[in-house]
């Protein structure tokens, strides 16, 4: 009976064979080996834990449009070890963001590579940020 409705309905199976493995990609995608995930509602809580710095690794002129106060920019292309203002956080909790969460799983790369230890990941970006209602500013012209 089961083998029937499964001959029956082929393409669904299909369909959700696919789907399940393009979510579990997605996943394994964005996380990053030695780096932590944090919520919008828990960061507040890491960063009390001791010396943290957000860092944003949108490019300039997302940064300058809307970011998260008392944030530090560096875009992705910056992150590297010549850049002495990133290396000056080495020692702090470092929260990455970015627009959606995606520029930060690569950004946490390079600054694991880089030799921090204490990386986490913004859950969702900026989007997920305001998703909860949290202050973000601009910076002055």
């Amino acid at each position: 009976m089961f083998i029937e409705f499964v001959n029956e309905n082929l393409w669904w199976f299909v369909a959700l064979a696919i789907v399940f493995n393009l979510l579990l990609l997605s996943v394994l995608q964005n996380s990053v080996r030695g780096a932590n995930s944090v919520s919008a509602l828990g960061m507040p809580a890491l960063q009390r834990k001791g010396k943290s710095v957000v860092v944003d690794v949108n490019k300039v002129e997302h940064y300058a449009a809307s970011h998260i106060p008392k944030s530090v920019n560096f875009s992705l292309e910056t992150l590297n070890a010549e850049n002495k203002a990133l290396l000056k956080h080495k020692e702090s909790t470092v929260i990455v963001t970015c627009q959606t969460g995606s520029r930060s799983a690569k950004a946490a790369k390079q600054l694991i590579a880089l030799g921090f230890t204490n990386v986490n990941i913004l859950n969702g970006g900026l989007v997920g940020w305001s998703k909860e209602n949290l202050p973000l500013t601009k910076a002055k012209a």
